[in-house]
């Protein structure tokens, strides 16, 4: 009987090992391989934070959205509060920003980071925009937060369903 009890944790702790080792680190790895040779994609590393921020102000906007506030916290991330006048489902929106850097990821501290100021700010919903893609780690934090995770194959997505220029081109 020990003999099976010390087998089965043995088994149990070389699975844990090796689906550790095996699984990615990258959330959308399929995504992230499969636009690397779109030229749309890799043409946003050469956006400018004007492009970005216009980008997501035209997104905002259309989706009858009111600029409230503006705020690059730096050169590569920028804030923008957004509010919908409509009576019931009206209020705040917390929209955060990330220009990345090609080869990089945005990773759970950004993720974090949005829902500590949605919640304390009591933002309806907090809106990440990324010029590239989310770690594995990143969707753990997202369950449950008032939050919308846009990746750039995500973005470009929804810009084209609306007729919205895409900024790269």
């Amino acid at each position: 009987m020990l003999e099976v009890i010390g087998f089965a944790l043995l088994l149990g702790f070389l699975t844990i090992f090796f689906v550790k080792k095996t699984s990615s680190n990258i959330a959308l790895e399929g995504d992230f391989d499969k636009n690397q040779g779109d030229e749309e994609i890799q043409a946003l590393a050469r956006i400018t934070p004007a492009e970005f921020e216009r980008a997501i102000k035209n997104l905002l906007e259309d989706m009858s959205l009111r600029i409230v506030e503006t705020v690059w916290v730096n050169e590569m991330e920028i804030d923008i509060i957004a509010h919908n006048p409509a009576p019931v489902i009206g209020g705040d929106y917390i929209v955060h920003g990330i220009l990345v850097p090609e080869g990089d990821f945005v990773d759970s501290i950004r993720v974090i980071g949005l829902s500590d100021t949605v919640r304390a700010e009591k933002a309806l919903k907090g809106i990440l925009v990324s010029t590239g893609f989310f770690t594995e780690e990143v969707n753990k934090y997202a369950e449950g937060a008032p939050m919308e995770l846009i990746n750039v194959s995500k973005f470009r997505e929804i810009l084209r369903s609306r007729g919205l220029p895409w900024p790269a081109c």
